[in-house]
């Protein structure tokens, strides 16, 4: 009986083993899968687009399984689903993604490196193409836990689900971007089940209660920056509010920068999102601590001459340094203790101010712009909170049992 002829795509070849020395056969396979365009630049300045083709290039002991391989090589190509062979680890990966996001701010990439460090650190080894879902839930289990070691050595405390959650969106959307590439196909991380989570209860101070604060820092030479709090601005954005954003001619503040801690440093800019950015009509109150607080520096420049760091910042020290923002969470825990309130953050004070507005009648879309937030929506879910006085007043003026009064 004649042989069948091998197809063109497979040839047999005899080479020698390494080990032993011995000529062996393997059947080699080439299939054409497709092609890839690159741009040269030329000397010129001009540039020109090369096509090269791209070939999948396999050796197997058996005919048999060179011929399986051609088949199922082949119609991957056809179908367009064929992907190269590649040993991209999941930590170059996660590096390719964090370097493209050219948009983020730097705040929000460390945050995002922060909680890719454990994917890094645990599996970052394993190629994308060989990554399971088991190992993604393995990690999970180890995160949970806790007891994974920190860059510094130290025991990683258990994570909450809240930012197991987040972890595993960052690492779906490393994988979506990777599929989008063709270098996978399919996103392990998007089959992983998100574990259960409740909202955070927010903590904020009653209208009684911020009264009671605002008074108790009246002669604080950081009042002004608690009035800034509890009008609705974001740690960073007191920390970056500068002189020349307030205009008390006009009677406005405009937020239009931005001082947050990222890491060791202090990282200036533009506030967190388009929105943010926003000029405020000045309330009263607010506008009195910020004029106290004015002359309250001019006397502190006169009295420390040429050692006073005049600034350009509404919220710094007596010496005129601008203050650290993690400063002001630090005095605020103190301020707080001190007038004998409840401990809550700093930010906090933002959800207290979209709360007040709120029992006060102010249209939520304008507590969403007073707060710099593009959906109204989200301001109402996450910002604005009942509470128990406002509780107590809804029960005092609710009676199921009044006769509804007939229209005349």
């Amino acid at each position: 009986m004649a042989r069948t002829q091998l197809p063109p795509q497979i040839r047999k070849l005899t080479i020698t083993d390494r080990k032993t020395g011995r000529a062996i056969v393997r059947y080699e396979v080439r299939v054409d899968t497709g092609s890839r365009t690159t741009t040269r630049k030329n000397p010129d300045g001009t540039t020109t687009q090369i096509v090269n083709r791209t070939q999948s290039k396999r050796r197997f002991p058996t005919e048999q399984a060179a011929r399986q391989a051609l088949a199922e090589t082949t119609n991957k190509v056809s179908n367009g689903t064929f992907i190269h062979s590649s040993e991209l680890t999941l930590a170059h990966a996660c590096e390719r993604w964090l370097d493209s996001k050219h948009k983020l701010k730097e705040s929000s990439l460390r945050g995002h490196r922060v909680n890719l460090q454990p994917v890094i650190s645990e599996i970052g080894g394993i190629p994308v193409q060989k990554l399971s879902k088991t190992d993604i839930d393995s990690l999970v289990k180890k995160l949970r836990a806790g007891g994974l070691a920190l860059p510094n050595g130290r025991a990683r405390k258990p994570w909450s689900a809240r930012t197991v959650n987040y972890m595993l969106s960052l690492l779906t959307a490393i994988l979506d971007d990777q599929l989008k590439q063709g270098s996978i196909i399919r996103n392990v991380a998007a089959m992983v089940d998100r574990l259960p989570t409740e909202a955070a209860e927010m903590e904020t101070l009653s209208q009684l209660e911020a009264k009671r604060l605002l008074k108790y820092v009246d002669r604080d030479p950081m009042a002004h920056a608690w009035h800034l709090a509890l009008s609705g601005l974001r740690r960073g954005e007191i920390a970056g509010l500068r002189w020349s954003d307030v205009d008390f001619k006009k009677n406005t503040v405009s937020i239009a920068n931005s001082r947050v801690a990222v890491g060791s440093r202090i990282v200036e800019g533009t506030p967190k999102s388009r929105r943010s950015k926003r000029r405020l009509p000045l309330p009263k109150p607010l506008a009195a601590a910020l004029k106290a607080a004015k002359a309250q520096q001019a006397e502190d420049k006169l009295l420390l001459g040429v050692d006073y760091t005049d600034s350009i910042y509404v919220v710094r020290l007596p010496s005129g340094e601008a203050v650290h923002p993690n400063l002001l969470t630090f005095r605020w825990k103190k301020v707080l203790k001190a007038a004998g309130l409840k401990s809550i953050r700093l930010h906090d004070a933002r959800h207290t101010c979209a709360t007040l507005m709120h029992l006060q009648g102010v249209p939520i879309a304008v507590i969403a712009a007073w707060l710099g937030h593009a959906s109204a929506a989200f301001t109402l879910s996450v910002y604005a909170h009942s509470q128990e006085d406002a509780l107590l007043e809804a029960a005092n003026s609710f009676d199921p049992l009044q006769k509804r009064r007939k229209s005349t």
